[in-house]
Parts: structure tokens; C-alpha cells; sequence
């Protein structure tokens, strides 16, 4: 027996394990109150009962040995049915259930990489070029230095779009892959797929379209005579799309979807080992074992829905948007960033602190992303949101009419920011980042309420130009947070 060990040799009682599960809950954000943009992506409890039931049936499983457990093999392969269907592929497209998005963009990466490297035997990847406009997913990044993959980012037009232009102007000799987004995380745009999708049909080379935000809404929205532009499987020269069925699918979290033009493209993304003492190995996706839950649950809430519940969530989702949109531009100083293609958006102050206003609305209960480059606040507004539009915009016209608190937050931040720009110009390594290390420690843990300012935060890395110094600060604080 280990004395005094952090481990303890007896566990808690049901009563107190019951218990503890109210306290670590408490402090976290009620997202039912639907004061959250994002995050969390809920159905209602009209529909989340059997996919509950599903996921908790399969919840032990494991989806590695499809001989296994069949059942979700034939899950999965229904799901990878209905979604190409709804993306408008034909009978070749296939593809396969990822854990999230990062993994589907990641599997996507890689098989561009394999099949460059199949071309040309020589080379081991590390020159090959992917292009990726400065709004896509830091998961293509992410991706790209795991992978050995150099990324070229090229710029978006004044409507936030990706740059036609410039993707042609980046392609060289070692380009495997042009990505673009339906629509972009930061301002709900859908990039110019039709036009990005001839340019590498031309340049024979692979075009994924990254929908992990529109997958599940934009093909519903058009149903319902919403304008949407070309982003799926019949626009020629896409070749893989990545969907998240745990955003706007609303299935349980754990789901996302990559597709592919063909089996061809499918079958690089396979790790295979045969020559294992412990048996053949092969997995379809980056991930081994994985609970089968998530893939019971999804295939439940796809299969419930249907297109008619999925259609009546994207209208109500919209009607929402549109309110809200319509509101926000009304209230005088505050912009709409370009012009969003669904139900993701961001706006901006034209003559007031945009984050001293996000931590205002954050004091009544709202939690918005932070956007930089410029700055701004980030809505993603789900079926949660909605009958929740007008109490959000008389909220922000109380924060909006409060000029002196807005000012008296906006020069404490400016302080605050400049303080640390200068001390981050001056400070011994060691020094600062023990500053970066208090900072993370003065984060909420478990059971407790978060009162972290984000315009400060938001102001230093404004202010700062040495990038290098604040992802280091950044690092230290994640690091502390955990």
C-alpha cells in the first residue's frame, strides 16, 4: 500500500462521486441558457433521447475491428451514404468517420502527401506546398508541420473570400493541394469554390473543400431558398470535403466526416502493418481504438432528423441569424464583417474597443469568440440561440449606450497592454515567463466562476510585434492552465 499518495486506495461512494459531479459542473458555462455561441451544438431534448440511448449502447465498442462488431461498420457506412447524398456525390464518393474536424483535415493532408510522394518516389514530402488562405482552420496548419507539409497562406479579397489570384500566383512545381472553406470559421464567408475548384482542375492537383462549419447547414439552408454558393461535389475539381456532424449534424460530440471523389483517394489515408508479431494492423483512419459511441450516436441523430428535422432547425437557425444581424447593424458604431453566407458571423466598433465590449456583454452572461486582424467578436449561433435574439441585442444596446464603463474598460486594457508590451521588451526569458505562468494560474479551475478579462489579453498581442514572444507567452499560460 503507498501512503499519502495522491491516488487514494479508497474510492468514493456513489452519494459522493453524485456530488462531486454537481461541484465540477457548477462553475462551467451554462450553455442551456443559450447565452453560448458555439461550443456546444444541441438539438433540443426532443431529439437527443435516442441518439443518447444509442451512444450509451455502443459506448464500451471499439470501431478499430470492423469484424468485431459489424453493427458499426454498417453505422459508419450509412452515415458516409446519407452525407454524400446530401453533398450531392455520386455513387463513387466514400469516405470514413473521423473524431473531428482536425483529424478530417489532417487524413485529407495526408493523403495530398502520399499521393504527391507515389508521383515522385524520390522525394520525401518535406518541399511539398499546400495553399491555404489566411482564414482556413489552424487544424491545415496544425496538419502541415506534423506532416512535413510547407503551407503557403495567400490572402482574402475586401469580402473576405479567398484570393483567386493569388492561389494561381502561389502554384509552383511542389503544390499538392488548394484548400479553401464553406464557409470560414472567423466571418461565415463561403470561399470561391467553383473558381478554386477549376484552378486545380487545370493544375491537375487536389482541391479540399473544408465544410466542418456548413456541411450539415448550407446544403439545408439552400433547400429552404437560401442563396448558397457552389462548395460541394458539383462543383468539378473538388476532390475531398471534411464535414462535422457534431457542429450543425447535432450529433454527439466525437463525429466528424471526410469524403472523397473516389475509393482511390480513400485508400491513401490507410495505415496497414503486416509484419507485427501481434497480428495484422490496419486502421481506415489516424485513430486506433475509439469508442463506438460517437459513431451510434450520429448515425441515431442523422437517422431521427431526417431532412425534414434538419431542414426546420436550419430555418429556425436562420430567422435567428438574420434577426440578430439586422440588430447588430442597427446599433450605431458596430459593423457586420462582410457578408456572411449562414449562420456564422462577426462584427466589429467602428469607434469603440470591440473586446472591452465583449467582456461587457461577458458580465451578463454571453460568451462570444474574440476574433483579431482586426478585431472583433464572433457569433456561431445554433438552435440553442434561438428565441434568444432579442434579449442579446438589448443587452449589447445597454453595453453600447454605457459609454464611461466602455471607456474605463478600454483604458485599463490600453494600460494594461502597453505595460506588458513594454516589460515583454525588457524582461529576462525566466522573468517573463513567469508572468506568462501567473497568468495561466489565475485562470477558473473546477467548481468556480470565470471573471478572466479577454481585452487585455487581446490588446498585448495587438500591441505586441514580436510574435514569436507571444505564442512563447501563450504556451506558458496553456501550459500552466493545465
Amino acid at each position: 500500500m503507498v501512503k499519502n499518495s495522491y491516488f487514494k486506495e479508497k474510492g468514493l461512494s456513489a452519494s459522493e462521486m453524485a456530488e462531486s459531479l454537481e461541484l465540477h459542473k457548477s462553475g462551467d458555462i451554462r450553455w442551456d441558457e443559450g447565452k453560448l455561441f458555439g461550443f456546444v451544438y444541441h438539438p433540443g431534448t426532443r431529439y437527443t433521447k435516442i441518439s443518447e440511448n444509442y451512444y450509451k449502447a455502443f459506448f464500451y465498442e471499439s470501431t478499430l475491428n470492423p469484424s468485431t462488431f459489424p453493427s458499426l461498420k454498417e453505422f459508419e457506412k450509412d452515415i458516409i451514404r446519407m452525407a454524400a447524398d446530401l453533398l450531392h456525390g455520386d455513387a463513387k464518393v466514400t469516405g470514413n468517420v473521423t473524431s473531428g474536424g482536425t483529424e478530417s483535415i489532417f487524413l485529407a493532408l495526408k493523403v495530398a502527401r502520399d499521393l504527391a510522394r507515389e508521383k515522385e518516389k524520390e522525394t520525401q514530402g518535406n518541399d511539398f506546398e499546400v495553399i491555404l488562405p489566411v482564414t482556413a482552420h489552424p487544424a491545415f496548419l496544425k496538419a502541415c508541420l506534423y506532416l512535413g507539409i510547407k503551407p503557403v497562406i495567400i490572402p482574402v479579397t475586401e469580402d473576405k473570400r479567398a484570393d483567386v489570384n493569388a492561389i494561381e500566383e502561389a502554384i509552383t512545381g511542389r503544390t499538392i493541394l488548394i484548400a479553401c472553406s464553406a464557409p470560414c470559421f472567423p466571418y461565415g464567408v463561403v470561399d470561391p469554390v467553383n473558381k478554386i475548384g477549376r484552378i486545380a482542375r487545370k493544375n491537375d492537383l487536389l482541391c479540399h473543400v473544408d465544410a466542418c462549419m456548413g456541411g450539415f447547414m448550407l446544403p439545408f439552408i439552400e433547400e429552404l431558398g437560401y442563396p448558397v454558393p457552389g462548395f460541394d461535389f458539383r462543383v468539378p475539381g473538388v476532390t475531398s470535403i471534411s464535414l462535422d456532424a457534431h457542429k450543425y449534424g447535432y450529433a454527439p460530440k466525437g463525429a466528424s466526416i471526410i469524403l472523397y471523389r473516389d475509393r482511390k483517394l480513400r485508400k491513401k489515408q490507410f495505415f496497414i502493418h503486416t509484419d507485427w508479431p501481434g497480428g495484422i494492423f490496419a486502421s481506415t483512419t489516424f485513430m486506433g481504438t475509439k469508442s463506438g459511441g460517437p459513431v451510434a450516436g450520429c448515425w441515431a441523430t442523422m437517422r431521427h432528423l431526417g431532412r425534414e428535422g434538419y431542414r426546420e432547425m436550419a430555418g429556425e437557425v436562420m430567422r435567428a441569424t438574420l434577426a440578430i444581424r439586422d440588430g447588430i447593424q442597427e446599433i450605431e458604431g458596430l459593423k457586420i464583417v462582410g457578408d456572411p453566407d449562414m449562420s456564422v458571423l462577426a462584427f466589429t466598433s467602428e469607434n469603440t474597443d470591440i473586446f472591452s465590449i465583449g467582456d461587457a456583454l461577458s458580465e451578463r452572461g454571453w460568451h462570444l469568440d474574440r476574433l483579431q486582424f482586426p478585431d472583433g467578436l464572433h457569433l456561431t449561433v445554433t438552435k440553442l440561440n434561438v428565441g434568444k435574439e432579442k434579449t442579446f441585442l438589448k443587452d449589447l444596446q445597454k453595453v453600447m449606450d454605457n459609454t464611461s464603463a466602455l471607456n474605463k474598460a478600454y483604458k485599463a486594457s490600453k494600460t494594461t497592454a502597453k505595460v506588458a508590451d513594454g516589460l515583454l521588451r525588457v524582461l529576462p526569458p525566466s522573468l517573463f515567463k513567469s508572468l506568462s505562468r501567473l497568468a495561466g494560474s489565475n485562470t477558473h479551475n473546477s467548481g468556480k466562476r470565470s471573471s478572466y478579462k479577454q481585452a487585455a489579453l487581446y490588446g498585448v498581442s495587438a500591441t505586441l510585434r514580436n510574435r514569436e514572444k507571444m505564442k512563447r507567452f501563450v504556451e506558458d499560460l496553456l501550459d500552466d492552465m493545465y
